[in-house]
């Protein structure tokens, strides 16, 4: 079988971009998901912060709500909980 040297030059470099894209996709996908990472992170050190500054009237609403719907908490658990299993704070509205 009769190759030329021309073709061998042509599918070596197709392939040499074929394998480059493909770094640079696979990079890409390891870079979004490392950006979505943080971003998650920041949300949840977020909603721990807020739970740390909550005001006393808000923890007794909260008190009042859990009463009144019958709401039940894990043992060892308490508004940080609360506040991570409810995010709209239905609390707020009630």
């Amino acid at each position: 079988m009769m190759t030329s040297s021309a073709t061998m030059q042509v599918e070596s470099r197709i392939g040499a971009v074929f394998i480059a894209l493909l770094s640079v996709f696979l990079s890409g996908v390891l870079f979004i998901a490392i950006k979505n990472y943080d971003s998650d992170r920041i949300a949840l050190d977020a909603s721990a912060t807020q739970v740390k500054s909550m005001s006393s009237t808000e923890r007794q609403i909260i008190a009042i709500w859990i009463q009144d719907n019958n709401v039940l908490l894990p043992e060892g658990k308490g508004y940080r909980y609360i506040v991570q299993e409810y995010p709209d704070r239905p609390w707020l509205k009630y």
